[in-house]
């Protein structure tokens, strides 16, 4: 096995120590607790559902309009 040297464990240690710094700092500068967060993110999560859930049924019903017109169309041809 490869030993590692004094340059790889200090700067192993340092990104660790940078690491649990940063972690440090965003939890005590986050702008809510964990339990309103996680709510903000499922509503978050619902809209976009949502939204992606009309965008399907809007391009759906595009669709069927648009085969509609062109029985229509067909029909009037038809007849004439």
């Amino acid at each position: 096995m490869s030993e590692e040297t004094p340059s790889q464990r200090s700067t192993f240690t340092i990104f660790t120590v940078g690491a649990l710094i940063g972690a440090s700092v965003a939890l005590l500068y986050a702008p809510q607790s964990g339990k309103e967060t996680r709510k903000l993110l499922a509503r978050k999560d619902t809209v976009e559902n949502a939204q992606e859930f009309i965008s399907d049924r809007k391009a759906d019903l595009a669709a069927v309009i648009h085969s509609g017109k062109e029985g229509v169309d067909h029909a009037k041809h038809k007849r004439s």
